[in-house]
This record gives C-alpha cells, structure tokens and sequence, in this order.
C-alpha cells in the first residue's frame, strides 16, 4: 500500500491526522471498531477523534516517491 499525508500515533494505533485551528489535532479512521477508543462517526466508514497535542505519541508526514528509468516520480 502507497501512502502519503500526515499521520499520528496515539494509543498505538496509526491515524491519518489533520491539524485544527486551536492547535488541536483530528485523527481520521475508516474503522468501525474505533467508536470504542472514543471516536465519533463522521460519514459513511469515517470516524474522528479530537485531542491534543500531548497525547499523541509521534507525528510524521510521508511523501512516496517512485523512480523509473532512472527518473522520480511523486
């Protein structure tokens, strides 16, 4: 699987993440099992969660890149 975008570690568990204008941050799920871990259905298999800063374990941003004959591609 490619990824690419922001992503948090909180209780273990990897999330996509937004930043909000509070400082605070919007960990994204597409599982339905998170509704235990205090997430609240969004949208159809969206699920969010709003904490703070401290109580993420690491934040990291990845950028895939492919090369091809010698050539890198996003």
């Amino acid at each position: 699987m490619i990824r690419k975008g922001k992503y948090a570690i909180h209780n273990g568990s990897e999330y996509s993440f937004s930043l909000l204008e509070d400082k605070s941050i919007r960990l994204i799920s597409n599982k339905h099992a998170d509704l235990s871990q205090g997430f609240k259905h969004l949208d159809e298999n969206i699920y969010i969660k709003n904490v703070s800063v401290e109580e993420v374990e690491n934040l990291f941003k990845i950028n895939s890149k492919a090369i091809y004959k010698g050539e890198v591609f996003p």
